[in-house]
């Protein structure tokens, strides 16, 4: 599955006619600072596998991996800077954990993070720039435990790291694309079930001048 995303996420790319020689058209261009870009994305989510201790046994927790999508606003301060609150809903991924035929369905988690990145762009004199970004959010965890396992998962606050790239477009003034990747660490290490994960993401985002 991770594969045939990605090779969806290259073709969109390639399909768009760009000239590599090609200028800025942007609100990079008139120098213009202060400016707010709201847009949307779809990512793909890769729930990382975790051991728990639940009643002192140790307990092993697959994840599904899921779609999700959301919506950003992106606040440029300077030709480095720039603030991004995002909030997402992360389809069910169901929860299996380790018994003694193998791995059993306990559940389904569903999350909604709401976050807030500082993105580092590095300067480039082409269309794309990149970009490195770290932030904090907050998490609400729905966690539905269809075995009556007695396992839970909280809201919680949480951290996450991020690299990027946005492709301006000649051809729709002011847009750019956005490519990342990221991951989520919510902190439900004191819940009996626990999560991280690593993102693929892909949006377009719309700046006002």
């Amino acid at each position: 599955m991770n594969k045939s995303i990605s090779e969806i996420l290259f073709f969109i790319v390639i399909s768009i006619p760009i000239s590599a020689s090609a200028q800025w058209t942007s609100v990079y261009e008139t120098g213009q600072r202060n400016c707010l870009g709201v847009g949307a994305h779809v990512s793909h989510f890769r729930i990382n596998d975790s051991e728990m201790y639940f009643n002192g046994i140790s307990v092993d927790h697959k994840f599904d991996d899921v779609l999700g999508a959301g919506l950003q606003m992106i606040m440029i301060l300077n030709d480095f800077f720039a603030l991004e609150l995002a909030i997402d809903h992360i389809m069910e991924s169901d929860v299996h954990t380790r018994g003694n035929k193998g791995y059993d369905k306990i559940g389904k988690i569903t999350t909604i993070p709401v976050t807030l990145t500082t993105r580092l762009y590095i300067p480039t004199d082409t269309i794309l720039k990149p970009y490195l970004g770290a932030g904090m959010g907050y998490y609400f965890n729905d966690f539905e435990n269809t075995k009556n396992t007695g396992m839970s998962l909280d809201h919680a606050f949480g951290f996450h790291y991020c690299f990027g790239v946005d492709l301006w477009l000649n051809s729709i003034e002011n847009t750019a694309l956005n490519f990342d990747l990221k991951y989520l660490k919510p902190d439900t290490e004191n819940d009996s079930l626990d999560w991280d994960a690593l993102t693929i993401g892909f949006g377009v985002t719309y700046y006002f001048k």
